[in-house]
């Protein structure tokens, strides 16, 4: 027997609202630094702050 599924209202008007903005270049960039540490080994040994520097140097913010 199949449970009967639904979702909460309040994550649907949740949901609608956060489809509905446009997120802040700092939100993405936070988001793309969340990503890459996400992707690499956790033995690695890249840190977050080493990420932002790349992100950094890449986006021309800062001297390599």
């Amino acid at each position: 027997m199949m449970a009967d599924l639904s979702t909460n209202e309040a994550l649907l008007r949740a949901l609608k609202k956060a489809s509905a903005t446009t997120p802040t270049p700092e939100e993405l960039r936070r988001q793309r630094v969340s990503f890459i540490l996400g992707i690499v080994k956790a033995d690695s040994g890249i840190t977050r702050a080493r990420v932002e520097d790349v992100l950094a140097e890449q986006e021309g913010k800062k001297a390599s």
